[in-house]
């Protein structure tokens, strides 16, 4: 006979230690085990990982007392059923008794305890919990050979005909099955059925006997079931399910799982038949299309509100920050300037905020994508680290970077996503860091093939983090302590997001901490390897067309720097000249600042070099010309437009501003005549579409959501109109940070984008970039 002959646990609740190892001494030499817990927090906890036969729960107990923790218990199904005895301090509590057992206690029992009768009831309640334990075995046993039985029951009707007919179509089939079973003839005559078919069909027993099978399943008129006889003659098991719709004795129809085995005895052949309703079945599937619709339609309505959060966030940031920043820019006396760069400093840091949230969102909702695009390891450190060098001057902090120098210079993989994960650790490391350092180590980890591992460790001396708080460290929403949330601010989502982002490209990233000394953050990323061969030239200089290849830009390689610069003289569009540590100008490839005052000749200065130390064109970080979100064009050397610039148009240049926020409206024509451009305003993209059709424009900033015509819609129209050589330039000034947005912009038509809130320098820039200064 089975019995049970597991491990006894026993879970004892006190909050104070010495009567827990009263209780140990009592119970020590049962041989169980005995689980010991100070608080009715951590018996809950204990139960979720372990079943217990018994438990001595104390009443008097600091937060959460014995009645509250026995009501948990019994909420639980998996632990209702486990008897519990309140342990009380003193008799003076006797009046609680019938407080104990409303909330499910089996027993009360007053400090001091006879030894002997707890061992007693302990003992008892032991064997309870293996009696019902043996039972649950048995049961279970009982279930195995429940199925076993099954099993030998389908075998036995392929083989009971052969043994005695009688004895075959007496009982071959379990009266229990809720599946109808039929047993037929070769000429599909019923011989037998079980009484499951009553409920199923509709018939009884005798109205089915000896009544050909197509009566119940219509499709096997004319000898359909004899399909599996081939496997039969060759050997093979018989008893295929298909899928089919017999019919009840009303004459409906009923979708059911069909399996027919056949066998052959003294040459006749006999027929079992299981029939599976699975009309319970089908309804569940169709009702899992209909919620894998609805969650696709749910998804699709969590991206657009995404974008709408965004676009509706960032349009009234866009004009406290934009004119806080034209106003800095106006004659304001020393307490106005004051009073306006906090404003400026305290939308900067909403934003912030307002960026997290909305990265977060992204990530929850699976709308983050990892981009492979060739990037500088040594730039994205240094950049990171330019970020902050002002403020830790300011603190009085020293902050160094290591690089190994067997990390390769450019690899392919996502900067962006690195060096925003870079910025969080470092900003975190300066914010928690009253004094000491912050310093940044990168080293070369595994290399396998097409995968590099990078490891980052991010060192500072700050306050350092208590190791019970880790395990709430990588959540969203959470802080360490609500004081340090108090003094140094916060959303608790940064280092959730660092950990999405870095498990999107292939890394992990876990802290090493010491209350006393600081913390260290380790995470590493897996980029690939730069094909530096698929990007040589034939003269052996670095082929750039990965990174400007981009739609409707056009590029020219040159070996020499001079005919580059000769180039550049002819196209109005051209961005910038980049060339590398070799190259050098012709008219200045070995002057001397020193010796002409410091003044680079002439050709120098018009490109943009004055006040190099060198005339010779520098090398520039070609591998990161795309990392910024909108595609800005980020090099060493700029090409700076003479005074006089030929413009796009014949005539001054002319802009439209599309934007249905008034606010917005007049922040961006502030921004414009602020460069000396005049701008029209449309309110909604029909009238921008009417505008542009009456006006030659060389430039639209094109707002993405408006009434009446958003702004793709409104794109595509414009540019339609046009015609190619009179196209204007249209910009997207857009809220919308999802990768999908940026490309559903691009195939509209638009060139470009400008980011909300609008900064006055990003501004000037798209201007430079479309040669529309300096043309008024």
């Amino acid at each position: 006979m089975v019995t049970y002959d597991g491990p006894i646990n026993i879970l004892l609740v006190d909050d104070h230690p010495d009567n827990l190892l009263a209780l140990e001494a009592v119970l020590g030499d049962l041989n169980y085990n005995l689980v010991k817990c100070l608080s009715g927090e951590e018996a809950l906890r204990s139960l979720l990982r372990e079943e217990f036969a018994v438990i001595l729960l104390d009443v008097q107990m600091p937060e959460m007392d014995g009645f509250e923790t026995a009501r948990l218990i019994k909420m639980r199904e998996k632990t209702r059923e486990t008897p519990i005895i309140f342990i009380s301090a003193t008799s003076k509590e006797s009046e609680h008794f019938f407080t104990g057992y409303e909330v499910g206690a089996i027993d009360y029992m007053l400090k001091p305890f006879v030894p002997q009768i707890l061992r007693t009831k302990i003992e008892g309640f032991v064997r309870m919990y293996i009696g019902t334990k043996t039972l649950q075995l048995q049961t279970e046993l009982l279930h195995q050979k429940t199925r076993e039985l099954e099993k030998m029951n389908r075998e036995l009707m392929r083989t009971a005909y052969q043994l005695n007919k009688t004895q075959a179509l007496a009982r071959v089939v379990q009266e229990t099955s809720s599946d109808t079973m039929v047993t037929f003839d070769g000429e599909g005559r019923i011989l037998a059925v079980n009484p499951a078919l009553t409920a199923m069909f509709g018939y009884q027993e005798r109205e089915v006997i000896g009544t050909p099978i197509e009566q119940l399943i219509p499709c096997f008129e004319g000898g359909g079931f004899k399909e599996s006889e081939g496997d039969a003659e060759a050997g093979l098991p018989t008893g295929k399910r298909i899928e089919l719709a017999p019919m009840r004795k009303d004459g409906s129809r009923f979708p059911a799982e069909i399996q027919v085995g056949v066998a052959t005895v003294d040459d006749d052949r006999i027929y079992a038949c299981t029939i599976s309703d699975m009309t319970e079945r089908k309804q569940f599937e169709l009702d899992l299309m209909k919620a894998k619709d609805a969650a696709e339609i749910a998804a699709r309505a969590k991206t657009d509100f995404l974008a709408m959060v965004s676009h509706e966030i960032r349009t009234p940031m866009n004009g406290v920050l934009g004119m806080t920043e034209l106003l800095l820019e106006t004659g304001l006396s020393s307490e106005q300037q004051d009073y306006a760069e906090i404003i400026h400093k305290s939308g900067d840091a909403l934003l912030s905020v307002i960026n997290d949230i909305l990265d977060y969102a992204k990530i929850e909702s699976g709308k983050l994508e990892v981009e492979e695009m060739p990037f500088q390891l040594d730039l994205i450190v240094s950049e990171t680290f330019e970020l902050f060098t002002a403020k830790t001057k300011q603190l009085g902090l020293h902050l160094a970077y290591e690089l190994d120098p067997e990390l390769p210079k450019i690899v392919i993989g996502d900067g962006l996503k690195l060096r925003q994960v870079l910025i969080n650790l470092v900003g975190n490391a300066v914010k928690f860091t009253p004094e000491g350092s912050v310093r940044v180590e990168a080293r070369l980890g595994r290399m396998d093939g097409e995968a590099i591992e990078v490891q980052f460790a991010v060192h500072d001396t700050g306050v350092g983090i208590p190791e019970e708080k880790l395990p709430l460290l990588f959540q969203p929403f959470s802080q360490v302590d609500t004081s340090l949330t108090r003094r140094y601010g916060g959303t608790g989502l940064g280092l959730a997001i660092c950990k999405n982002l870095v498990e999107l490209m292939r890394g992990t990233i876990h802290v090493e901490t010491n209350e006393a000394a600081g913390a260290t953050f380790r995470f590493t990323v897996t980029v690939k390897p730069y094909g530096e061969e698929g990007y040589l030239n034939q003269e052996g200089g670095t082929d750039l067309s990965p990174w400007i290849a981009q739609p409707g830009w056009f590029h020219e390689a040159m070996s020499e720097a001079e005919p580059a610069v000769v180039a550049l003289e002819t196209p109005a569009d051209a961005l910038a000249l980049i060339g590398s540590a070799d190259a050098s100008l012709q008219d200045g490839s070995e002057a001397d600042p020193a010796g002409s005052g410091g003044r680079p000749p002439a050709r120098a200065e018009r490109l943009g070099l004055e006040g190099r130390a060198s005339s010779r064109i520098p090398e520039i970080s070609f591998a990161s010309l795309f990392e910024s979100g909108n595609r800005e064009l980020s090099c060493t050397i700029e090409v700076i437009p003479d005074e006089t610039p030929p413009a796009i148009g014949a005539s001054a240049p002319r802009v439209l501003v599309a934007d249905d926020n008034e606010i917005n409206q007049k922040l961006t024509i502030g921004m414009l005549e602020k460069l000396g451009i005049r701008a029209d305003v449309a309110a909604d993209g029909g009238e921008a579409v009417a505008k542009s059709a009456a006006n030659q424009y060389e430039l639209i900033l094109m707002d993405m959501r408006m009434p009446v015509m958003d702004g793709l819609e409104a794109t595509r129209q414009v540019l339609a109109a046009s015609g190619a050589p009179h196209s204007p330039v249209v910009v997207a000034m857009t809220a919308n940070v999802l990768p999908a947005d940026r490309q559903r912009c691009l195939e509209a038509g638009m060139a470009d984008f400008l980011g909300k809130p609008l900064q006055f320098e990003a501004v000037k820039r798209l201007l430079q970039r479309y040669q529309l200064l300096g043309t008024t």
